[in-house]
Order: structure tokens, then C-alpha cells, then sequence
């Protein structure tokens, strides 16, 4: 690696577009130098490009405010595949070692991965990202690192594979491409945030990461080193505004405003009274607090028994023994890891990006709400492969062993 390289990632998301400018020292050490962070303004909807236009007016937005900050131009990112298409799924592939030696080579490797991703999936949808979770040599399990060298007849390999909609992608590409960036990498976000708010013990021992962003909401289950579960809903911060707005018959603006500014799931909630501004030129009206907290709290409350519905449906919930990190937008609520250790029944923490230095006005990104934007300029630690290349599947894999080993 060069004494120092500039990284930039990108995260498209339903409310949100950010840019984060970074720069890595001989060390590794990830410090950011400059950040855009605008609203997204209705070009996506559950994670997904709708308005192709208002995507770009985004990105170039972002990449105006980052280049201001840093001083730096911007050319590539890495960038993030989220949304209500992405899917999670657990694979695996075998292969005998016929050859006299038994030695495993790369080639096998190749082959074993290959096979992990001989399944059958919609037309319409295409493996995205592989993460081998662990590789098996003659029965012997628990193998992290390709076993290049050793020697066995068999070889096994147990992947989860990330599946997108294969148009959904090509519009993420295509907006940011139409901003003058190149994309030299995608990472489905579900990892990208683990890499910035999950402890190594944590992924190790079980847990579950529950990002609560504006379109959607992630679920993520890791156990023994390796992501084993990935389930993506269509809930989030936006339902949240639009409880607020009928509630409290407001625009859809105002009650952005208003979730923003009385977001509380505790008793201070009850206290006082809001005043609303009416639609369609009528006076205001008076709001109490006590209803704005009733009407977050059960729309957060469904949402977390969806979260906990999925983990069961797992079965591992009685092996996580770190428990659920939440992450995201909506994770600021205030009083949420308290609710969500009573919806869950396990115990919650909060999920701060971490492993990055922060300094003087990019320190506003120490906030759940960038986690994946922050977790992207990491990537590099991540053992999986991003299929988002042109070409055939086989010379992407190719192409990818080549960069691998």
C-alpha cells in the first residue's frame, strides 16, 4: 500500500445521500477529511431509486459539500447496496481433490465457491456479494482463511450469499456514474455497518444488528465469526413521519419537524404541549406531547416485534450472547435501547461508528445515522467478494481471486 490513500464511500439511502471523504496512513488508520450529507428529497423509496434525476441532484450535491470540506476532488467511491430487495441467504459447495498430492490450490477454491453458487434464484435477481463464512477439510470445520496449501480429499465451504435486483443495482450505478464517479466497489450494507459499530467479540459470540434507517430496517444475525442471517423490512423512519402526520393531521414536512424534535419514548414525553401548524392555510392546533409519544412508540414498537419475529425465525436467538445492537436513524429516539430490551427481551446497546478518526466539523458523524457511510471505508477487512463488475459471473470471480490472493 502506498504511504497514504485517499477512500471515498457513499451512501445512497431513503432519506439521506452521504459522501465521506477519507484518508488511510501506511498503518491503516482511516481518518475522514471532509463529508456532504444531503436529504435525499423523494428519490428513493424503501432503499430503492424511483426518481433517477433527484438521485443524481443528491449525489452532486453531497459531493459538492465533501470536496468543500476536504479540499480534495472526488473521482470514485465505494458505495452501498441496500434496500427492500436485498436478500440473505446460507449456501455451500464441495469438491473432491483428485489430484495425487491432495494439495488444495486457489483453483479449488475457485471451484468450491462456484459450486456455493449453483442455486436456483428469480430471473429478475443476481448474487451480489459472497461472504464464505467457513471452509471444511475433510470434515474439519471451522476453517476462516482459504486453506490454500493444505492437504484433504474434500473440500467444503459454507457461504452466505447477498441477492439484489439486478435493475435496482444498475440504477445505483447509473446515478452515480451520471455525477462524473466511478464506482470501484460495492458492499451490501448490512456488513458495512457491522465493520463500523459491531466489537469482533460480538460477531464471534452472537448477535443481532438491527439498523433502523429511513426506508427500511435491517436485520443482521452473526454468530462464530460470520454473518448467518440478513432480512430487510419494509419499515422505518419514514412510517414513522407518516403516523405523525395523520395523528396530528400535519403535512408530511411538519411532522418531519415534529419526529425530529419530540422523538422521546419516555415519560418527559407526557409533559407540555405541542402547536401544529394546520394544512391547507387553517390555524394551528395544539398537539399534547403525550400523543406524539403514543403515536412513535407503536409504530416503533411494531417495527421491533418484526425485529424480533425474524430473529427467532433464525433459531439462534438463545445462542446470541451479545444480544441486538441497534444502529441508524431512528436508533437516536430517545428511550429506545430501554424499549427495545422490553420488546426483544434481550439485552440492546447502541451502535456508535467507531475505528475512524474524527476531528473538528466532521465529528458530526459519530451518529448511528452514518453507520454504513462510515463502516464503507473499511471494506477492505471485509473476506468476501463484490460481484458488481461487468462480465460473465465466472470471469468476475476470476477477476476476483486474481485481486484476492
Amino acid at each position: 500500500m502506498a504511504k497514504e490513500e485517499i477512500l471515498n464511500s457513499l451512501d445512497i439511502g431513503t432519506t439521506k445521500v452521504c459522501l465521506i471523504v477519507s484518508r488511510i496512513d501506511e498503518d491503516g488508520g482511516i481518518e475522514v477529511l471532509g463529508y456532504g450529507s444531503v436529504p435525499a428529497a423523494g428519490a428513493l423509496r424503501k432503499g430503492v431509486i424511483i426518481n433517477l434525476d433527484r438521485a443524481v441532484g443528491a449525489i452532486e450535491e453531497a459531493v459538492e459539500q465533501a470536496e468543500q470540506m476536504s479540499g480534495l476532488k472526488v473521482k470514485n467511491v465505494v458505495t452501498s447496496v441496500g434496500g427492500i430487495y436485498l436478500k440473505g441467504t446460507n449456501s455451500n459447495g464441495n469438491r473432491t481433490i483428485s489430484r495425487g498430492n491432495k494439495e488444495i490450490t486457489r483453483g479449488d477454491i475457485r471451484a468450491v465457491i462456484e459450486a456455493s453458487c449453483e442455486l436456483s434464484i428469480p430471473l429478475d435477481q443476481e448474487i451480489i456479494f459472497i461472504y464464505p463464512q467457513e471452509y471444511i477439510v475433510d470434515g474439519q470445520d471451522g476453517i476462516k482463511d482459504p486453506p490454500c496449501g493444505l492437504t484433504g480429499e474434500n473440500l467444503g465451504v459454507k457461504v452466505h450469499l447477498f441477492m439484489g435486483a439486478i435493475t435496482s443495482l444498475q440504477n445505483v450505478i447509473k446515478s452515480i456514474n451520471l455525477s462524473g464517479i466511478r464506482v470501484i466497489n460495492t458492499i451490501p450494507a448490512p456488513l458495512a455497518a457491522a465493520l463500523a459499530v459491531l466489537a469482533e467479540d460480538e460477531i464471534e459470540n452472537g448477535v443481532a444488528l438491527v439498523d433502523l434507517g429511513g426506508g427500511t430496517t435491517t436485520v443482521s444475525v452473526f454468530l462464530k465469526g460470520a454473518i448467518i442471517h440478513t432480512c430487510v423490512l419494509g419499515l422505518g423512519g419514514e412510517q414513522i413521519t407518516g403516523d405523525i402526520s395523520v395523528g396530528v393531521r400535519s403535512s408530511y414536512e411538519v411532522a418531519e419537524r415534529l419526529k425530529k424534535e419530540y422523538s422521546y419514548l419516555t415519560l418527559q414525553a407526557e409533559e407540555g404541549d405541542i402547536e401544529v401548524p394546520g394544512l391547507g392555510g387553517r390555524g394551528s392546533h395544539i398537539v399534547s406531547k403525550l400523543t406524539m409519544r403514543e403515536i412513535i412508540q407503536a409504530r416503533i414498537e411494531e417495527i421491533l416485534e418484526f425485529v424480533k419475529a425474524e430473529i427467532r425465525k433464525t433459531g439462534y436467538q438463545d445462542l446470541l450472547s451479545a444480544g441486538v445492537v441497534i444502529t441508524g436513524g431512528v436508533s437516536n429516539t430517545k428511550g429506545i435501547l430501554e424499549f427495545a430490551e422490553d420488546v426483544l427481551k434481550m439485552p440492546v446497546r447502541l451502535g456508535l461508528p467507531g475505528g475512524i478518526v474524527l476531528r473538528g466539523e466532521v465529528s458530526a458523524l459519530s451518529d448511528p445515522a452514518y453507520a454504513v457511510a462510515i463502516g464503507l471505508l473499511s471494506h477492505s477487512k471485509l473476506k468476501g467478494y463484490s460481484t458488481f463488475a461487468r462480465g460473465s459471473f465466472g470471469e468476475r470471480l476470476k477477476r476476483w481471486f486474481q485481486n484476492f490472493f
